[in-house]
């Protein structure tokens, strides 16, 4: 990785850290809503609990870093709720000015930069069943 794509990664991750609120208003929003199922109800209110938690994959008193880990979950779990309970009912509680869609897509792909590969395993190649994360290197003969 460059030093200019690690930038650019943490120039994205402090923006999107600042949406946090957003996400978690969001969230809560969601789990309001009746059209909502109860498995995905849990998988919010189990989201918000982690966000809040000081204690999780990358402890919360790591500068910024700290907060990484927090942000993938919260990109994750939307994406996976924009399948199941559709973009338009993610809309209409989203308050952030970005496109939802586009921000959750340019998390998950930031976050590959900063988060260390352990930690990015185990909360991305793991949230879905049909993820694919091709990594390779050719062999010349």
């Amino acid at each position: 990785m460059s030093a200019t794509e690690k930038m650019q990664a943490s120039n994205m991750a402090k923006e999107a850290l600042m949406l946090i609120p957003n996400f978690i208003k969001l969230m809560y929003r969601l789990v309001q809503d009746d059209t909502v199922s109860k498995t995905d109800k849990a998988l919010l209110l189990a989201t918000i609990v982690y966000v809040a938690s000081p204690l999780d994959f990358l402890p919360d008193f790591i500068p910024f870093l700290g907060k990484v880990d927090d942000i993938l979950l919260i990109a994750l779990v939307l994406k996976r709720l924009m399948d199941s309970a559709g973009r338009d009912l993610m809309l209409q509680y989203w308050d952030g000015s970005d496109d939802l869609l586009i921000l959750v897509e340019k998390i998950v792909n930031f976050s590959m930069l900063l988060v260390p590969q352990g930690i990015y395993d185990k909360l991305v190649k793991k949230s879905e069943k049909d993820y694919t994360d091709v990594q390779f290197s050719v062999n010349e003969k």
